[in-house]
């Protein structure tokens, strides 16, 4: 199974908005947001699903394996589904 594989099987999914100065990133469980199957995930790179607090609509998704990234922290508010 390839490391990209292996990772969206655990399902830890990362959203970093791209605004400009916007440091909010959200550290989210893909399984209870779109269901067990990865094919209903988004795509790790830039997507428009996302909307930031800080109003940007532009975000960088990628997964997280074992142990999210050290700046990571869990924060539901950080950025909502824009639907």
């Amino acid at each position: 199974m390839a490391e990209t594989q292996l990772d969206m099987s655990r399902g830890r999914m990362v959203v970093r908005c791209l605004s400009p100065g916007c440091v909010h990133v959200a550290l989210l469980d893909a399984r209870t947001l779109f269901g067990s199957t990865t094919r209903d995930w988004p795509t790790a790179g830039t997507s428009q699903r996302f909307r930031c607090v800080c109003g940007g609509r532009e975000s960088r998704i990628s997964y997280a394996g074992e142990a999210a990234p050290v700046e990571t922290r869990d924060a539901p508010d950080a950025i909502h589904l824009w639907g």
